[in-house]
């Protein structure tokens, strides 16, 4: 079945999905979608569901959301993901993290994969699950995925000293690149001149091994050089 015509399908039941919220944060029918137990195969043991029952509901998220399947193709994603890529240079980039946290969801089973990325756009968190019930429109076992912006979460500048041998001036320049400053804005932050800003962000990349400004925040978002 085609997303047009997922998306345009008569309206069902509501369903909830666990972990996510709606924007009208309405509780109804949650016990429509509940999930069986799994066996250690970890195949799914309750009755499959149809995916157009769940389109409307995951229209209504804030989160941005995305069905995979089990060989990381992806088979639905909602307005709020749309949005989310649409608004991002480096939609590209995002969806690879889409598929890299699904994989990494596909070994977990009952557990939660978590991970955060950083682009030009700004900074995002991204979870992802293996769904206990089966969707009747996909083939394999789905992995269901949100996608959020998110606030970095930022080392200290001690640790970038240490980590990447920087000044202090180098990792509080370092720390304004993480937060997506310009050298305007970090000369005025630090009170330097543009001229000195410039160098300072010059040598910073140079430290973390990286070519621009959004390689350089997501090397330190990271606490890893690039490469």
């Amino acid at each position: 079945m085609h997303e047009d015509e997922l998306l345009s399908s008569t309206p069902r039941k509501s369903t909830s999905i666990e972990g996510l919220t709606s924007r009208t944060g309405e509780p109804e029918r949650r016990k429509e979608l509940r999930y069986g137990s799994v066996r250690r195969d970890a195949e799914p043991t309750s009755a499959p569901l149809p995916l157009s029952s769940l389109v409307d509901v995951l229209d209504m998220l804030e989160q941005g959301v995305f069905l995979m399947r089990s060989d990381l193709h992806p088979c639905y994603h909602n307005s709020a993901a749309s949005e989310l890529l649409d608004a991002d240079s480096q939609r590209d980039l995002l969806t690879q993290e889409v598929r890299a946290v699904s994989r990494v969801a596909l070994g977990k089973l009952h557990a939660t994969a978590e991970r955060e990325v950083g682009t030009v756009g700004g900074f995002y968190r991204l979870r992802a699950k293996l769904l206990k019930q089966k969707l009747i429109d996909i083939s394999s076992r789905t992995i269901l995925v949100t996608l959020e912006r998110a606030a970095p979460r930022l080392p200290s500048r001690e640790f970038l000293m240490r980590r990447f041998t920087m000044t202090e001036r180098e990792a509080a320049v370092a720390m304004l690149l993480a937060r997506g400053a310009s050298n305007a804005t970090i000369a005025s932050e630090l009170r330097i001149s543009p001229h000195t800003a410039r160098h300072h962000t010059e040598n910073v990349l140079a430290k973390l091994n990286v070519h621009t400004r959004a390689e350089a925040a997501r090397a330190v978002v990271a606490g890893l050089p690039a490469g």
